[in-house]
Order: C-alpha cells, then sequence, then structure tokens
C-alpha cells in the first residue's frame, strides 16, 4: 500500500500535487497487472523486466515499498534472463490492485 503521510510529506503537503502523481499512476500503470500477466504468460522476459523496472521505480515515488520491493523481485529475475516464477507474479499483480483501489478511494 501507499504510505499516503510519506507521500504527502514529500510533495510539501500539496493534496493537489499527490492527486496529480496518483492520477499519472492510473492512467500510465492502472492495467499494469493485466500487462505482467500476459507477458508473463507468453514468456516475454526482456517485457517482463522493462515493465517491472518501471513500477519498481513508480512505486518508490509513491511511498508504496513493499510494491517496490515486489516488482523488484520480478525484475532482477528477468534481467537474469529467467521468468520469474508464478508466485512472484501473483503478488505482484494482487499488490497492484490493492494500490489502484486504494488510489481509486483516494480520488474520490
Amino acid at each position: 500500500m501507499i504510505e499516503v503521510n510519506e507521500l504527502r510529506a514529500l510533495c510539501g503537503d500539496d493534496d493537489s500535487m499527490v492527486k496529480m502523481l496518483l492520477t499519472i499512476y492510473l492512467e500510465e500503470y492502472g492495467e499494469s497487472d493485466s500487462i505482467i500477466q500476459h507477458r508473463f504468460s507468453s514468456d516475454d522476459v526482456n517485457g517482463l523486466f522493462q515493465i517491472s523496472h518501471e513500477l519498481k521505480g513508480m512505486f518508490g515515488n509513491l511511498c508504496a515499498k513493499e510494491a517496490m520491493t515486489l516488482a523488484q523481485a520480478v525484475e532482477a529475475s528477468s534481467q537474469a534472463g529467467s521468468l520469474p516464477n508464478q508466485t512472484a507474479i501473483n503478488d505482484l499483480c494482487g499488490k497492484i490492485k490493492e494500490i489502484n483501489q486504494q488510489i481509486e478511494g483516494i480520488l474520490q
């Protein structure tokens, strides 16, 4: 989950900045769980590396440390040229769904 207070502090307690970052995340990465599942099922190791690398950075920016760690695990496997295991994929996709729901609640 996103540590909202930490994110707010990084944004200088500017709620409009927080909402802008969360909106950008949803627009750019809101469907990333589906993309990850597709790339995993088609053995697209390079594609998994790309999206997990991007997500790792985005989750770092959003103060979502657990999600960042999960993305980093998928990134490390795919960077080494191996397909991550199903559990790593499921954990990351589950966390993405949780974060998406959290963000939708914040933006309402």
